[in-house]
């Protein structure tokens, strides 16, 4: 079959030259192909290339750097307001203990607190790549309390007016106070503790750039 082929390459010219014609528009095609493929590699590298030029512009003044410095400042600052544990058991147990001390400091009496702890959660993504609301940060517990004490107004104004000059952050997430059938005070606070170890790595980043770690 193949003889039989050749045979007729040789004896008929407008075979060969159809043949030829093929093989010419497949070369020319992979030629295009080719080159529309370099030209378009090209210009990514030059935009990439543009793009890295602007940002070594960019980090090159001096403004950039001073920035930099002003947000890791705040961001040892934000830490400072941060309850601090090394587990979980132990950030339950000092919330608790801390609202004990507190409330009796404030004047409530026979206060009931039960303290619940979410441990550290990482960002769960959804299907666009954005966390999703309401999940704790890395690296932090959200430590969670719900308080119940007989209502007391000058007791309830302390309590709240302590809360709010402690060093430490406490967000207040409900606060009710009903007079039926006795009058009584319910409440819900939020405090959120940094892993230890995750705060020695925020105060070496302070150290290495000249900052105060914040306490």
């Amino acid at each position: 079959m193949f003889d039989d082929l050749l045979n007729e390459l040789r004896s008929n010219p407008r075979l060969r030259s159809g043949i030829a014609l093929i093989i010419g528009i497949f070369w020319l095609y992979g030629l295009l192909v080719l080159n529309e493929t370099l030209h378009e590699e090209n210009q990514r590298n030059q935009a990439a290339t543009q793009t890295r030029a602007r940002l070594q512009a960019l980090l090159a003044q001096p403004e950039w750097q001073s920035r930099a410095m002003a947000a890791q400042a705040t961001a040892v600052q934000l830490e400072g307001r941060l309850w601090q544990a090394p587990t979980t058991g132990l950030a339950q147990a000092a919330f608790q203990d801390w609202l004990s001390a507190t409330m009796i400091q404030a004047g409530i009496a026979r206060p009931q607190i039960a303290v619940t702890v979410a441990d550290e959660i990482a960002p769960v993504a959804s299907s666009q790549g954005a966390n999703v609301a309401g999940s704790t940060p890395p690296g932090l517990w959200k430590v969670t309390a719900k308080l119940g004490f007989e209502s007391n107004a000058p007791a309830l104004l302390n309590f709240l007016n302590l809360l709010e000059n402690n060093e430490k952050q406490i967000v207040v997430a409900t606060l009710n106070v009903r007079k039926e059938p006795a009058p009584r005070v319910e409440m819900e606070l939020s405090g959120y503790f940094q892993r230890q170890d995750a705060s020695v790595r925020t105060s070496e980043t302070a150290r290495q750039n000249n900052l105060p770690a914040t306490r």
